[in-house]
């Protein structure tokens, strides 16, 4: 049941504020309205990976430590794709080819604003995060796969890396979420004169967001293995 309404509430976060921001838009159901309620869905599940990386109490509870580790991992996959296609419906597949339609041209938007720039390098960012997880610190199913344990192990003997460090890649998600709160602030529908519920309810989303990962950061995590001992097993499994 724990697991259940964790579920609920996880997936439903994004409403409220998509509703505000279709609200602002008058309610019309077109490919606008369509990639700004993705763009609200993605920004939400980023977010939340900060939430998810703080290991909640009452997230492990509901779905175990390893479940919530998996879950972590997971999300932003589904993130990184809500957001893609928000981006395709609003530039297109081929900005600036000269080619016409919805998949091709999206809705005419330009991909050389500092807006749509923003967007671009924060999705680029996580994508880099998630792929310096899979490969180099979660013990996901990936890594049931001999190639990527032996590349894995090349990597950290080549680099000399450790845990620690192999780690600061995958802080690249804080860079990241800077860069789409910059980007979801500096679209139309957030302008706080005709959106202000909605454009509040993201940026104060993702502060409580960024502020509990922040403050799990701060407190060490738990308590840091000794120097010169491997790290405890779930810490090898972390936040993907």
């Amino acid at each position: 049941m724990k697991k259940t309404v964790f579920y609920l509430a996880y997936f439903l976060a994004p409403v409220p504020p998509a509703l505000l921001y279709l609200s602002s838009l008058g309610w019309y159901l077109d490919a606008y309205s369509a990639s700004v309620a993705l763009g609200v869905f993605a920004f939400v599940f980023l977010s939340s990976q900060f939430i998810l990386a703080s290991r909640p109490r009452f997230a492990v509870e509901a779905l175990g430590l390893k479940g919530l580790l998996s879950f972590h991992g997971t999300m932003p996959l589904v993130a990184l794709l809500l957001a893609g296609v928000h981006r395709v419906l609003k530039v297109g597949l081929a900005p600036g080819s000269g080619k016409e339609g919805l998949l091709a041209a999206g809705l005419g938007f330009s991909e050389d604003t500092v807006q749509a720039t923003l967007g671009g390098a924060a999705w680029w960012l996580f994508a880099a995060a998630v792929l310096a997880a899979v490969l180099l610190l979660a013990n996901t199913f990936w890594m049931r796969m001999e190639a990527l344990k032996r590349f894995r192990a090349w990597v950290y003997a080549k680099l000399r890396l450790d845990y620690g460090r192999a780690r600061l890649a995958h802080n690249l998600t804080v860079a990241a979420g800077l860069l789409v709160l910059a980007h979801a602030g500096l679209a139309s529908s957030s302008d706080f004169s005709r959106n202000p519920v909605g454009a509040a309810w993201l940026l104060g989303w993702f502060a409580l967001s960024l502020g509990l990962y922040l403050r799990y950061r701060l407190r060490g995590r738990g308590k840091a293995a000794p120097r010169g001992k491997a790290a405890p097993r779930d810490k090898a499994a972390s936040e993907a």
